[in-house]
């Protein structure tokens, strides 16, 4: 492919293609001899890795799942994405309903919002991300939600938790699209099944750190100013400094990456060329939209997550069943950690398992979600005098769903 024409077209083979619909990467390498050898891939994979994944890791632990995990405690961007979500569950343990007045219609409702506004929300944000730098864009909604998150400690009443949570929901549309998005970026595509595993598996880091800080909450006295409180305040204010983070140092593609010289850019995008889904366009195309739709993996795919992601409805709910139990709101808040090694360890084995045996991932879906099954019939056979053995239950049923990815 030649260079770049004065009426910015570029020519194959006869073929006249208007500079915009070129991938950037395509542009990156056209006309350039690039020669990589498989130390040299190394070494950039490695940089890559050095670079992103602590900060990917990092957004991932803090973010998303903390404000759930608060409202049932009401704690219930390693995932600071995940911590925020799930700090409503482990908020409800430190006193949020009580605080709030909310009804346990209520309380349910706003683990249903968060939900509901992301489907809503999940279209636009990806269109968003289509459009704009990825990068950028995701720190601006990480922004936004850390401010939401912190504003959870202002709220006192129902109507302004609902405000919040809607915002939070309304955010995380952009998250794990986006770091799919960039992960398919810069690595090949054996590579994306263990990266995807290593930034999914904070959601575990989330729930042991959330438990340990939720637990710490519990140890506050202040007056006027309740555990739950602290708690949003101290999330909120570490999300928020992830977020100015991803958006001085984080990377929107292999093409703009400050961390690599115009040689490793260039052999960045020549390394994951196996892939064969370029690296980034931001021109929609029609044929192509057309084509995934009509796709019946697609609808598949689709069926699948919506299925799968059901157990994400009890995210907020699991502390408080397992305080049912007959545990007390402390010894509750440190269970949940346990929750957080089983999904560490399920995500970790599972990812190894699907990138080391070929054509593999629907295999060990299904073998990850048998134990799920299983303690959802102990769950509701076990008599309820058995705490010890419901306990254990409640970690079977945990985060089987996260190898589905």
């Amino acid at each position: 492919m030649s260079s770049v024409s004065e009426k910015d077209e570029k020519h194959d083979h006869g073929i006249a293609v208007a500079t915009k619909e070129v991938d950037t990467g395509a542009q990156l390498v056209a006309g350039a001899a690039v020669e990589l050898d498989e130390a040299e891939a190394t070494r950039i994979r490695r940089k890559i890795d050095r670079h992103i994944l602590p900060l990917m890791c990092v957004l991932y632990w803090y973010g998303k799942d903390v404000v759930d995990y608060a409202m049932a405690v009401h704690v219930s961007l390693f995932r600071i994405q995940f911590m925020d979500k799930t700090t409503l569950g482990s908020a409800a343990i430190l006193g949020i309903q009580t605080s709030a007045h909310l009804t346990t219609n209520q309380y349910n409702w706003l683990g249903t919002v968060f939900y509901l506004s992301y489907l809503v929300f999940e279209f636009p944000q990806n269109l968003a991300l289509q459009r704009f730098p990825v990068g950028k864009w995701m720190s601006l909604n990480v922004t936004i939600w850390a401010i939401a998150l912190c504003a959870h400690a202002a709220c006192k009443n129902f109507a302004g938790l609902f405000v919040v949570r809607l915002i939070l929901g309304a955010c995380e549309g952009s998250i794990t699209a986006g770091f799919l998005i960039v992960t398919s970026m810069f690595y090949t595509r054996t590579e994306q099944t263990v990266r995807v595993g290593y930034w999914f598996l904070m959601n575990g880091t989330s729930q042991i750190i959330t438990g340990f800080i939720a637990f710490g909450s519990l140890h506050i006295k202040t007056k006027g100013f309740e555990p739950w409180q602290w708690l949003m305040i101290m999330t909120g204010t570490m999300t928020l400094i992830t977020a100015i983070c991803f958006f001085l140092f984080f990377p929107d593609s292999p093409t703009t990456a400050w961390f690599l010289t115009p040689d490793e850019r260039a052999k960045a995008v020549q390394r994951i060329k196996s892939n064969q889904t370029g690296v980034e366009n931001k021109t929609f195309k029609k044929e192509q939209f057309i084509k995934a739709i009509t796709d019946p993996k697609t609808w598949l795919f689709a069926l699948f997550s919506a299925l799968d992601n059901i157990p994400n409805s009890l995210t907020n709910q699991r502390s408080l069943i397992v305080k049912s139990f007959g545990f007390t709101p402390l010894h509750t808040t440190l269970l949940g950690c346990v929750d957080g090694v089983v999904e560490i360890v399920t995500i970790f084995t599972g990812v190894k398992l699907a990138a080391r045996i070929p054509n593999s991932r629907a295999y060990v879906a299904i073998a990850y979600f048998l134990p799920n099954i299983i303690g959802v019939f102990l769950v509701n056979f076990l008599p309820w005098s058995d705490k010890v053995g419901l306990l254990f239950s409640i970690w079977l049923t945990g985060e089987y769903a996260r190898i589905s990815l």
